[in-house]
């Protein structure tokens, strides 16, 4: 019969194993060990390592036979018919377990050893009596390895029909006096009522967020449970018999626990995020270059002006930064005035996917490919649940790599790039002209505001040299997270993990074509083509001389265009949907912004647009107009004395009309209008087109008359 883990085993007439029934809880060929525990009612047993090969000789020769363990009727229940009482303490008891199940090596080691420190270390570390974790191990392995094994057997527990009686005897040292020889109060003896009613109290005044401190508490319990006490005591003279607040101190830790007081006495959110845990680490031995980069964004601490007029403050820029998990090298980097956004985001990733080289060059530093050697994509990209979570980045780097979201307050999710904030801030930012340092002020120092000098340019330089200096920075996390540099004998610096774990081949991302790069995470944008180049928000770029002039013919059209928000020197633009984005530089007729990033452009808009506000109209125009209307008054007046007003002239021009038709032809009005016959030598003009028509019509038949004779 096969060995299956799990599998329980009645063994008898054998040396090797004392009679009995034994369940296996591992095995394990390479090793050759089979894990196995006895199963012995009300004691609790260890787990025991036995050779397999013995134990299969055992089950071929039928010295171990397979046995269906029946499990406690207790535990043979449905899941909704399980009080809550039941499966809140079951839960419980196998959270408290579940890292040492879960760690197939804590089993094998807590077997084969005959001392193992494991359980002990755990017991200590979670606050929890090692005997307790020990009977909650040994309920779980002998009841098949699953959760129902730790139901609380409530139908065998308790004693019914005995009475529990309180200690007539009070206990813990006796009150003594210091100095003076004086009759204290007794030591009071607490009853069941009396913890009911102190953890009543503190979950009612000190156990929530702004609750009472445990002083106040002590106070409002007395209040409410013993005031008839504390007044019969004043009237008598004498010490109250009363709880004293080390009592009720003691009580209320030993009856809540720890864990519930701290998770009471503060929100979900600042639990998570400065109360909770901190164990494992983001990156070990297992994780390769190029696993798993990080990206985030943070508010830099510095105010900064713009290059085109160094008295606006324009505000603190947001730093993107990208960070490989296993090396601690800082792969990309992007400083703007966005805020956290997808649009600043995905220049970051277009930064890290990347050669470093050019991007460099934009900020006046020259240096090699081998300096900042990162221009790769990782397997994941761990980033939070806020700008990255929606669909549009979804779509653009799915595609490209996996995305996982760290959840809501787990920063230590990624923790690796929030940290190097914490370095740049430290080294680089806080030392700038302008810096807030993190918030700290000194009183009767200027304010940061007043102290900004710095443009976006210098200080997205100044951090791109702390990140050279910082790739190439020794930290000792790396010793103990990649072996190949002490294998080959090098310094502890994020460049140097990066290079031989490239060298040799221990490294998880892969390149990409820059194409690439270019039309999925630089920002899509739409230009104008113009009779004076392609443009983009006031900003003329080179251009084809006969797009230019079929603009200026035709009228304008637009076209797809890629934006690095870095500089504005150059823009990507699809002018063909076929063909692949091309790169075309700034005109010379907008050399003002050359060498700067986009920003200013929008800085020199609202700046005339400020302007445009202010001064709508010049104060000037207003006199202009006065003179013009005088003027306009002057002349109508000259006509009017100069010539005939129109109405005088034009007045009856109707009737004047029809007069002067019939004084010259003589005919009454009465009488129809007759066309006279003309020789076709001498022809007037008719006086309209339908008499004409006739007189065309006479004219011609008199002529074919004529012909005909002739």
């Amino acid at each position: 019969m096969v060995i299956i883990k799990n599998s329980v085993w009645e063994i008898s007439d054998t040396d090797d194993l004392k009679n009995g029934l034994y369940r296996v809880l591992d095995l394990n060929a390479d090793l050759d060990v089979v894990i196995l525990f006895e199963l012995q009612d009300k004691r609790i047993s260890k787990p025991f390592g036995f050779s397999l090969r013995r134990f299969d000789l055992m089950v071929r020769t039928r010295t171990a036979v397979h046995y269906s363990y029946a499990l406690p009727v207790y535990m043979l229940v449905d899941e909704e018919h399980i009080n809550k009482k039941s499966k809140n303490k079951r839960n419980e008891n196998y959270q408290l377990i579940r890292p040492l199940i879960n760690d197939r090596d804590f089993l094998f080691d807590y077997a084969l050893s005959l001392r193992s420190p494991a359980l002990s270390r755990y017991a200590s570390r979670v606050g929890v009596n090692s005997q307790h974790i020990r009977l909650l191990l040994t309920h779980y392995w002998r009841y098949g390895q699953n959760i129902y094994g730790l139901l609380p057997a409530y139908p065998h527990s308790g004693a019914p029909g005995k009475e529990r009686k309180t200690n007539a005897v009070p206990l813990g040292k006796n009150k003594k006096n210091r100095v003076l020889p004086m009759q204290r109060a007794s030591t009071f003896i607490l009853k069941d009522s009396d913890k009911k009613n102190i953890i009543k109290s503190l979950k009612k005044h000190n156990l929530k967020v702004g609750g009472l401190s445990l002083a106040r508490t002590y106070r409002v319990f007395l209040m409410d449970f013993f005031r008839d006490e504390i007044e019969l005591a004043e009237q008598e003279k004498r010490a109250a018999c009363v709880p004293s607040l080390r009592q009720f101190r003691y009580w209320g830790e030993k009856l809540v626990p720890g864990r519930e007081t701290i998770r009471a006495k503060t929100t979900e959110s600042n639990f998570l995020l400065n109360q909770r845990a901190h164990q494992g680490s983001a990156a070990d031995t297992r994780t390769l270059a190029g696993d798993a980069f990080e990206i985030d964004a943070t508010v830099a601490d510095v105010h900064l002006v713009s290059s085109l007029n160094k008295k606006n403050v324009i505000g603190r820029p947001t730093v993107y930064t990208v960070v490989d998990r296993a090396t601690r090298m800082i792969t990309g980097v992007h400083v703007s005035l966005y805020h956290a956004s997808w649009r600043a985001a995905r220049q970051a990733l277009a930064n890290c996917f990347m050669p470093k080289k050019h991007f460099c060059k934009l900020f006046g530093l020259s240096i090699t490919e081998r300096e900042w050697p990162c221009s790769h994509v990782p397997m994941k990209l761990v980033c939070d649940n806020g700008e990255m979570i929606g669909l549009k980045p979804q779509n653009v780097v799915t595609p490209m790599t996996t995305l996982e979201f760290a959840p809501s307050y787990r920063a230590d999710r990624k923790s690796i790039v929030e940290r190097r904030f914490g370095i740049l801030n430290e080294e680089t930012i806080h030392s700038l002209l302008g810096s807030t340092r993190g918030g700290y002020i000194v009183k009767g120092e200027p304010s940061p505001t007043s102290r900004a000098c710095l443009t976006l340019q210098e200080v997205t330089k100044s951090i791109i040299l702390a990140i050279l200096e910082h790739n190439q920075s020794i930290f000792k996390e790396l010793a103990y997270i990649n072996p190949l540099l002490i294998e080959h004998d090098l310094k502890m610096s994020p460049l140097n993990s990066w290079q031989i774990s490239l060298e040799k081949s221990r490294f998880s991302a892969r390149t990409i074509r820059e194409d690439e790069v270019i039309s999925r995470l630089l920002p899509p944008e739409r230009v104008s083509i113009t009779s004076g180049g392609l443009k983009y928000n006031n900003l003329y770029y080179e251009c084809e001389d006969d797009l230019a002039s079929a603009a200026r013919v035709f009228g304008q059209s637009s076209c797809e265009a890629r934006i690095d928000d870095n500089c504005v020197d150059y823009i990507y633009v699809r002018l063909d949907k076929n063909k692949p984005f091309t790169r075309h530089r700034l005109l010379e007729k907008r050399n003002i912004f050359k060498g700067l990033p986009h920003l200013e452009a929008d800085v020199l808009a609202d700046w005339v647009d400020l302007y445009t506000e202010k001064s709508p109209v010049a104060i000037a125009s207003f006199a202009a107009k006065g003179f013009s209307e005088t003027l306009h008054e002057t002349g109508l007046l000259r006509l009017s004395t100069l010539k005939k007003h129109n109405r005088t002239r034009t007045r009856n021009i109707i009737d004047n009309r029809k007069e002067e038709l019939l004084n010259s032809t003589g005919i009454s009005e009465q009488k129809p209008r007759l066309l006279p016959h003309f020789s076709a030598e001498n022809v007037p003009l008719l006086p309209g087109p339908e008499e004409k028509e006739k007189w065309l019509a006479t004219k011609n038949t008199r002529e074919d008359q004529q012909g005909d004779k002739k």
